[in-house]
């Protein structure tokens, strides 16, 4: 069984808990749960001040406030432009208006997205 975990609970921040809302989500779907237990590494993720990095290993994720150690892929800009991503409106439009920026092995991102897809999306 796949688990959502936050190392520090205490001190997450609102994106932790959007982003852990969301994969949660999407854990109870064949796609999402394929798309998880493909996922390896760690992913920053960024909006306003707060940052969250996810450590993929198997079938688990652990959420980390902050920066931790060097992440495989960056993903930083507004709340606004992650959750239009996780709403269906694209990536590529926000990337190339640098309202969201990415680094890294950003190909591993393509395995992430089921994870994030909000509902009805």
């Amino acid at each position: 069984m796949s688990r959502v975990v936050f190392r520090t609970p205490g001190e997450m921040n609102l994106l932790g808990y959007i982003l852990r809302s969301l994969v949660e989500k999407n854990l109870n779907t064949q796609k999402g749960a394929r798309a998880l237990s493909k996922m390896k590494g760690t992913v920053l993720v960024g909006a306003s001040k707060m940052k969250v990095t996810l450590n993929f290993s198997g079938d688990d994720l652990e959420m980390e406030v902050g920066a931790q150690g060097r992440p495989d892929v960056r993903v930083l800009g507004s709340m606004d432009a992650l959750l239009g991503v996780s709403l269906g409106k694209g990536m590529v439009w926000p990337v190339l208006t640098r309202r969201l920026k990415v680094g890294g092995k950003v190909w591993r991102l393509l395995r992430m997205l089921p994870l994030l897809k909000a509902e009805g999306v």
